[in-house]
């Protein structure tokens, strides 16, 4: 249908569009001008706000940089210190040989000259004092709290211990993490371990220092006095040892705490931490949304770090007395201006604000609601004249999309109506046996529009010849529709006249040529199957050619040559591929929709991914659904381009178990119940079953569908597949979903003797699976929930 035409608005005449100087409104807004030059001072003092502002956080950071420079240097001093005490102990013990008490008293005076340390311990390997006995003292400093103590008096075994041992193979001497010593008073303690070589740099001991971690978190004590700043100490590897929030130090390292705490604005300070190297950033805590600039500082080569931060707001609280006295002098200055624009808005906006009046009620449908101040000569006159024209137009283009749109929503009915009769105009599956031998016809159609150009068909001749179609007219839509019907019908009156596909397609073609003034075409694949013996011949006029696969499992492609397509010039010949489809066997064709089915990136599904899907397949229907589901899995939510149809014959015995299945899109294919439940029926019916036994089991098929419909998507499910085996004088379902994994027969047995009110809701449908079954089982299987159930294929005597 072609578009309405708009109707034009009538031209503005100059009069309606100039306006005289002494008229208009911007000579109106110039004698206020000069009021409005309060706003500018008000700007002003905005601009020197925000300018006083950023001095002071850079001043504030540059302060915070200094002093974070300076503790690091103070703690630096302090270990430095230790380590020149430790260092001293080693070399005294190098140049002179001294006795085993010469070396505790030496170790003892050592300790008590540094007021860092309050103990330390001189471990020797056996072999290297006089009496070539081992040792390992530890000596305290009693002034200071710590008592001396032989550990190897005590049984303790140091060399087993992991720092014992690392010190041994150290290089440099390295500090401890810290830990508590219930031995020094019950404090946290850090401890710098240094190696002992002897002349031939042989390892023969260690000397280790103990520091309190008090000790060095007491040279922060004048950082913590500024109000908004805080300190933290982080040992080598990343044990916090001093920290402002209670709880925290030696209970986290800095990764961790990062993690339990979401404080992911401090992930670059743990990156420079492990790195040893300085930082400065600004961060923002997630947990009160406080902006803090933040300083992290290497403490010399220790492998400590140490953190100093301020907060924004204690940064500009010094900023608040001056910004109060700046804040009233802009609050006069505003008030007046806001005098000023009140009494210009009086004079030029109560008009304006008529006019948005009228245009609220056009809005609500009132357009016969008139407009004021039409007859000004101002620009609001021109305004007001404008919104009339507008008026007059809304209501004709109102009664022109009133007459579209009763017209568009005839026309969506009347292609609903077309897609319903289109989809009646094709066969339903179907199952022929013959003998032993059972042929299961499945096809699936997605047109690309309400209605498409894509067919299938099969047609009996006789008792063993079935003929069947599968054809793509060109174009889409309606068109193709209308000549897809009258494809169909040709072909139907074909095939009942012929006794050999290229037959059919060369009379097809002669009648479809004729009066083709569209020049619209089809292309199809045509076929004839002896039910008796399995003998297949198939043509094809444009079409590709289908698949077959065998029993082994081996795919093939029908080397069948192709004919021109039907509606072209009438063609006398089309060449015939001849084979036989035997137990095993599956015949697969398909419409271009399938392998012309672009993903987000415009790619095409092409052969390979059919190929494999159809190899996936358990027989004409799992092909079938699992071709679609494959498709839209590959499309992923891009629009349909092409009609799709799929097609398939399989060919079993019925010696041995009898199957059926099914698979289903989740949750979009609820529809699809009544054929599930209908294909079930024909199934167990042509295999024997009494009929109250199929009552039976639909009745758990559709319990344990509908669960997985109606709640599969929210649990991650998008396809499911249903199977039925008939084996052994039982009958077995088979139902998968690759939802979450949720086993429903844990749900428990419902109170059936309680009241309805007092019930719970659920557990019925699961308690009535139970009671017709056989045996209900549950197991979860390479991410598919799988739900077997078991049920005799004969009722118990009653």
């Amino acid at each position: 249908m072609e578009p309405m035409p708009m109707p034009a608005a009538p031209p503005a005449s100059s009069a309606d569009v100039r306006v005289p100087w002494h008229a208009s409104l911007r000579t109106r807004l110039m004698l206020w001008v000069g009021l409005l030059l309060a706003l500018l001072l008000l700007a002003g003092f905005a601009t020197a706000f925000y300018a006083a502002r950023e001095r002071v956080i850079a001043d504030a950071e540059a302060r915070t940089r200094y002093e974070a420079r300076q503790a690091a240097d103070r703690l630096d001093a302090t270990m430095r210190s230790v380590r020149v005490s430790g260092e001293a102990m080693i070399e005294l013990s190098n140049r002179v040989t001294l006795t085993r008490a010469e070396l505790l008293e030496a170790m003892e005076a050592m300790l008590d000259a540094n007021p860092a340390t309050v103990g330390g311990l001189v471990a020797l390997e056996p072999g290297v004092l006089a009496d070539r006995a081992p040792l390992a003292q530890y000596v305290g400093i009693a002034a200071r709290g710590v008592p001396d103590r032989d550990l190897l008096a005590d049984g303790y075994d140091l060399a087993g211990r992991e720092w014992y041992q690392r010190t041994l193979q150290a290089t440099a001497p390295w500090w401890s993490e810290p830990y508590f010593n219930e031995t020094a008073g019950g404090r946290y303690m850090t401890t710098l371990n240094l190696p002992l070589r002897d002349r031939d740099a042989r390892r023969i001991g260690m000397v280790s220092l103990d520091v309190p971690v008090q000790a060095l978190s007491s040279s922060l004590e004048s950082l913590r006095m500024v109000a908004g700043q805080r300190t933290a100490l982080f040992a080598p590897e990343g044990t916090i040892a001093v920290h402002p929030e209670r709880g925290i130090a030696f209970a986290h390292d800095l990764p961790g705490y990062i993690a339990s705490a979401g404080r992911n604005d401090l992930a670059p300070m743990e990156a420079a931490r492990a790195q040893q190297r300085a930082l400065q950033f600004t961060h923002s805590d997630p947990r009160s949304s406080l902006v803090r600039y933040s300083v992290l500082q290497p403490v010399g080569e220790s492998g400590w770090t140490l953190q100093l931060s301020l907060g924004r707001g204690a940064m500009l609280s010094g900023l608040d007395s001056a910004m109060r006295m700046l804040g009233l002098i802009g609050g006069l200055v505003a008030l007046l201006a806001a005098l000023a624009v009140l009494r210009l808005a009086r004079r030029i906006t109560v008009p304006l604000t008529e006019l948005t009046t009228s245009a609220g009620h056009f809005a609500n449908g009132e357009f016969d609601w008139p407009v004021p101040h039409d007859t000004r000569g101002d620009e609001v006159g021109v305004m007001a004249r404008a919104l009339e024209r507008a008026r007059d137009s809304i209501r004709q283009q109102l009664d022109e999309i009133g007459r579209y749109a009763a017209e568009q929503q005839k026309l969506q009915s009347e292609l609903d109506i077309a897609r319903g009769i289109q989809m009646s105009m094709l066969p339903r599956d179907r199952d022929f046996a013959s003998g032993d031998i059972r042929y299961r016809l499945q096809a699936r159609l997605e047109p690309a529009k309400a209605v498409g150009g894509d067919f299938h068909g099969h047609f009996l001749q006789g008792d063993d010849r079935l003929w069947f179609v599968v054809g793509d007219v060109s174009d889409k839509g309606v068109p193709a529709a209308l000549f897809m019907a009258r494809v169909v019908t040709v072909l139907e009156v074909a095939t009942a006249a012929s006794d050999a596909p290229d037959r059919v397609l060369a009379d097809a073609a002669r009648h479809l040529s004729e009066n083709n003034e569209t020049c619209m075409f089809a292309t199809v694949l045509c076929g004839v199957l002896d039910l008796a013996t399995g003998d297949l011949a198939i043509a094809s006029a444009g079409h590709d050619a289908p698949l077959l696969r065998h029993a082994d499992g081996r795919i093939e492609l029908i080397p069948l040559e192709s004919g021109p397509a039907l509606g072209f010039d009438a063609a006398d010949a089309y060449a015939v591929w001849r084979g036989r489809l035997q137990p095993g066997d599956l015949l697969f064709a398909w419409t271009d929709g399938v392998t012309e089915a672009f993903d987000g990136d415009d790619l095409a599904f092409g052969e390979q991914r059919m190929h494999d899907a159809v190899c996936a397949a358990d027989g004409a229907a799992d092909a079938c659904d699992g071709m679609l589901i494959a498709v839209h899995a590959f499309a992923s939510g891009v629009a349909q381009s092409d009609d799709i149809t799929v097609f398939g014959i399989d060919c079993t015995s019925q010696h041995g178990q009898a199957a059926w299945s099914m698979a289903l899109h989740v949750p979009g294919e609820r529809g699809r119940l009544a054929d599930a439940l209908a294909g079930i029926e024909e199934h167990l019916h042509a295999n024997g079953i009494d009929k109250a036994r199929i009552h039976d089991v639909q009745l758990i098929v559709e319990e344990l569908l509908c669960n997985v419909m109606d709640h599969g998507a929210a649990a991650g499910a998008d396809a499911m597949r249903l199977d039925a085996t008939i084996d052994d004088g039982r009958i077995i379902l088979d139902i998968r979903d690759n939802g979450t994994a949720y086993d429903p027969l844990t749900h428990p047995a419902p109170d059936l003797d309680a009241d309805l009110d007092d019930r719970p809701i659920g557990g019925l449908g699961i308690h009535l699976v139970r009671e017709l079954s056989q045996d209900a089982r549950y197991h979860r299987d390479d991410g598919w929930n799988h739900m077997r159930v078991v049920l005799d294929a004969t009722l118990p005597p009653t």
